[in-house]
């Protein structure tokens, strides 16, 4: 074999043994009752316990807060799901409850209640926005598959000749 068959060769090893990882998304849930509110005020302290990584396409949190007394917090849930629910903010007699989703890593760090930035502000709201993406077909592990099967294929011709 000459050097640029190695090279192929090398560059698809190297390729195919790069890992892909899912979407990171924060899942935790807390209630009004726990003792342990780091779920709903600070996720970012939980560290990587409170990190999943998920074969889903959208990070959510869904907050659910009493309207009387008002802003208080009922629970929180942060998951990642394929479909999301109807994103925005809904109500009945006694709840005002808050569904976000987004599609970036850690994305579901705010409070829930913000929909207009994944950023920091100046007041230090770290709210989540829904972020609307394309459908990715086949992906990481179908054009491993293709080249690998290419890169066998390649080898067994080269054994016959």
């Amino acid at each position: 074999m000459d050097f640029s068959i190695y090279l192929v060769c090398f560059c698809l090893l190297a390729f195919l043994f790069t890992g892909s990882e899912g979407l990171k998304c924060y899942t935790c849930s807390c209630t009004e009752d726990d003792s342990d509110t780091s779920c709903a005020d600070d996720v970012e302290s939980m560290g990587t316990s409170g990190i999943t990584d998920c074969d889903k396409k959208y990070c959510t949190i869904t907050r659910v807060d009493y309207k009387d007394p008002k802003g208080k917090l009922a629970s929180i849930n942060r998951n990642c799901v394929d479909k999301v629910q109807s994103e925005g903010v809904t109500e009945d007699e006694s709840y005002r409850t808050y569904i976000r989703s987004c599609k970036t890593d850690l994305c579901n760090n705010g409070s829930g209640k913000g929909s207009s930035s994944t950023s920091r502000s100046s007041l230090g709201d770290k709210s989540t926005i829904y972020v609307p993406g394309t459908q990715v077909t086949g992906g990481t592990n179908t054009i491993q598959a293709s080249l690998l099967t290419t890169l066998i294929i390649h080898f067994i011709l080269k054994i016959i000749q």
